[in-house]
């Protein structure tokens, strides 16, 4: 027996002329305008205030042109981010060590050599496993100490280093600075001594 009832999975589609088109593609458009028309009109208010803007970009972390000085207030944004960047829970010892590292090479470049102290002693505090770290450590928070003349701190971390990698010519060479301004000029002779022969050919 023929059936002639439509068959669901039927491949045929029902073929529109133009003028019907028209006419659905009108009431379609009819039906959005007064869809749009029939929304609650309100005002958005968590956003920021078009007079600050610009203050508001200032706080966020990928947009800010300069980090927030000694008592400025720090979003929460880079205080998160700060957590993550020095959480021991997240980082291991030469990761947070290397962190401190960079960040005391970032202000020594900007010749903010006290920052870098700072950031360089916190590295240090962390007593990596790592010898060559550490001694880089020592080594830059010298240079920044030679920079602010503290001839003595930075003797100090120029043998704290060497301590720790007994073949560092960059270290030798400020150690033999320091001893010169010092006037420690025995010592700083047998430096140069030292520093000539392990880069004898």
């Amino acid at each position: 027996m023929e059936n002639n009832s439509e068959d669901p999975n039927s491949n045929d589609k029902k073929v529109y002329t133009d003028e019907e088109r028209s006419k659905l593609a009108e009431k379609l458009d009819g039906e959005l305008d007064d869809f749009i028309a029939g929304l609650e009109k309100r005002s958005y208010t968590e956003g920021w205030p078009e007079d600050r803007w610009q203050e508001e970009m200032e706080k966020h972390p990928f947009f800010m042109t300069k980090f927030p000085g000694e008592g400025e207030e720090i979003s929460p944004l880079v205080q998160g981010l700060q957590q993550l960047k020095y959480d021991p829970l997240e980082n291991t010892p030469e990761e947070l060590a290397t962190t401190y590292k960079e960040e005391g090479n970032f202000n020594f470049k900007c010749k903010k050599y006290r920052n870098s102290i700072i950031n360089y002693t916190e590295g240090l505090k962390i007593k990596c496993s790592d010898d060559d770290i550490n001694a880089q450590l020592y080594n830059n928070r010298a240079a920044a100490n030679f920079f602010l003349k503290n001839y003595r701190s930075c003797l100090t971390d120029c043998q704290l280093a060497l301590k720790l990698k007994p073949n560092y010519p960059k270290v030798k060479l400020r150690a033999a600075q320091c001893l010169f301004q010092l006037n420690k000029h025995q010592e700083c002779i047998l430096m140069c001594d030292d520093l000539l022969r392990d880069n004898a050919t």
